[in-house]
């Protein structure tokens, strides 16, 4: 939604428009002249009135023969209050008035609104009313537009819902002053020149002089308030929005919101607020997340024409939208779905405990949250907790009884849910440890059944009692490497050993040698003898 805050040369393009009942300017240059057949706008309707909004809803249809050779429509509302006029000269014109300056660009978006903009568009201001170039009177009041050009789906019928903002409170805004033969529409320019004529004519009732300029401000009630749609066909001609537009019946805004004491707060509400670590600095933006909204109030805010009032205690401050209105808008994010709204908190709030509720229109109390102002709180020390949780989840349940695992398992599982969340506080941490230890204190161990004890067996011989063969022990460990001096030991008891058996082997040798040869000795002794 856009919304644009008539300047003061548009004024004066409006005088153009209608000097002398000739058309040397206006909004629509390629002015579409055709049979508009059925294209019209239905009565609009107002609802959701508040202090400084308001929703306006219209059906709208499209002929068929024009459909076709539509490119773009856009909706929108006119708005006008002027509370003085102060005449300059007397105003000689005629014509008829029929156009619109509404064309739909320029402006300024809701998202781009600031505090700055947002006043120069919505707040009083004074602007001179022209004829061409001429200042026929300085008007003082409220002018500007709201338009979308997004709410269009193509169809050739269908209901719009136009949020207005921007109204003052305890206001009536409607529709005075127009123009007799003017048909449903009348410029915001014909009714302050048909104004500027009356005022000038009472300051000089003779009629002889055109110069008012002795007149003073005059108290006035000059109201305009249309909605209607601005459509641009493809060869670019348009239909200018004043060929559409209906008059809004008059209505009165509700007076300015008071704050619901802290203590008449309600103790529950069906929507619930949160505050981001439940912290907010003052002079900073809040974003509160709004859940459990009910379905009419998503509804409204889905067509971004959710708008409440929002306060900080403990003394109530109304708190004001990023744009600088009185009042919060409730919308989507569009990266979560979940419904939030943007507050300023005030800047010279002292740090400490306070409350951020919300009310609608109608004053009742929609939800309401503690908030931390100031002071940033400490970093939450998480790491008693991750080690608690380490050592408990090493623990085994078959080695505890049942009973006094279970509120153990519970302790165990919600300390992990603690430490897996973002926004924890240092409380909740530290609360958790602790149930995390009394549970694992209370652990008791599963009874185990002994096992009978075994026999040591004895040594078997055989079936007999004869002494063992086997070699003795010497007492040393079976792994045990002997030591150096014990290897030389051994080495030389080895080598000696060897040696007794190497002499045993010659000795044997030489004996068998010696036999051999007194055996060869006789045998020669015998062979001699026989011959």
């Amino acid at each position: 939604m856009r919304r644009f805050g008539k300047a003061m040369a548009a004024v004066a393009v409006a005088a153009c428009t209608l000097f002398g009942g000739v058309a040397t300017a206006n909004a629509d240059e390629n002015y579409y002249e055709g049979d508009l057949g059925s294209t019209k706008v239905g009565t609009p309707a107002v609802s959701d009135v508040g202090a400084h909004t308001a929703n306006v809803s219209f059906d709208y249809q499209i002929d068929p023969s024009i459909l076709p050779k539509v490119q773009s429509v856009c909706f929108a509302v006119e708005v006008m209050r002027v509370t003085s006029i102060k005449p300059i000269n007397l105003p000689q014109f005629g014509g008829t008035p029929s156009y619109s300056l509404t064309s739909c660009s320029g402006g300024t978006s809701d998202g781009n609104l600031t505090s700055g903009s947002y006043q120069s568009i919505f707040g009083t201001k004074t602007w001179p009313v022209k004829l061409n170039e001429d200042v026929q009177s300085y008007a003082t009041g409220q002018m500007f537009q709201s338009y979308a050009t997004d709410k269009w789906n193509h169809a050739a019928s269908g209901t719009v819902q136009m949020p207005v903002i921007g109204l003052q409170s305890n206001t009536t805004y409607g529709n005075t002053d127009g123009f007799p033969d003017a048909g449903d529409y009348t410029t915001t320019w014909w009714k302050l020149m048909i104004k500027t004529q009356d005022v000038c004519k009472l300051a000089d009732p003779t009629g002889a002089s055109l110069a008012c300029s002795n007149a003073y401000d005059q108290p006035v009630d000059v109201r305009s308030l249309y909605a209607g749609m601005r459509i641009v066909l493809k060869d670019g001609s348009a239909i200018n929005f004043g060929q559409t537009a209906k008059p809004i019946s008059d209505f009165t805004t509700k007076a300015e919101p008071t704050a619901t004491p802290e203590e008449a707060l309600p103790p529950k509400t069906d929507a619930k607020l949160d505050v981001a670590n439940g912290h907010a600095e003052p002079g900073q933006t809040a974003r509160v997340y709004v859940d459990n909204l009910k379905a009419e109030a998503k509804a409204k805010a889905d067509a971004n024409s959710l708008f409440w009032n929002a306060y900080i205690y403990s003394e109530p401050q109304a708190l004001t939208g990023t744009n600088g209105s009185p009042f919060v808008q409730v919308q989507k994010e569009k990266s979560t779905g979940k419904y939030y709204f943007d507050a300023v908190i005030p800047a010279g709030l002292p740090a400490g405990e306070h409350k951020i509720s919300v009310q609608d229109e109608n004053g009742t109390v929609q939800a309401w949250t503690p908030v931390t102002v100031g002071d940033a709180p400490a970093p939450v020390d998480k790491s008693k907790l991750t080690a608690a949780v380490d050592a408990a989840g090493k623990l085994a349940e078959k080695d505890y009884t049942a009973d006094s695992w279970t509120p153990f398992a519970k302790a165990l599982a919600d300390a992990k849910a603690v430490a897996a969340k973002q926004d924890a506080s240092q409380a909740d941490v530290d609360a958790a440890v602790k149930a995390l230890a009394d549970a694992q204190a209370g652990l008791k161990k599963a009874e185990t059944v002994p096992s009978k004890p075994v026999e040591p067996s004895k040594p078997d011989n055989g079936g007999n009692n004869k002494p063992s063969n086997n070699k003795p022990s010497n007492n040393k460990p079976a792994n045990d490497k002997p030591a150096a001096d014990d290897k030389k030991s051994e080495s030389k008891n080895d080598e000696q050993s060897d040696l007794a058996k190497t002499g045993a082997s010659v000795i044997g040798v030489a004996g068998m040698l010696v036999l051999l040869v007194v055996l060869a000795a006789g045998l020669l002794v015998v062979g001699k003898a026989r011959r």
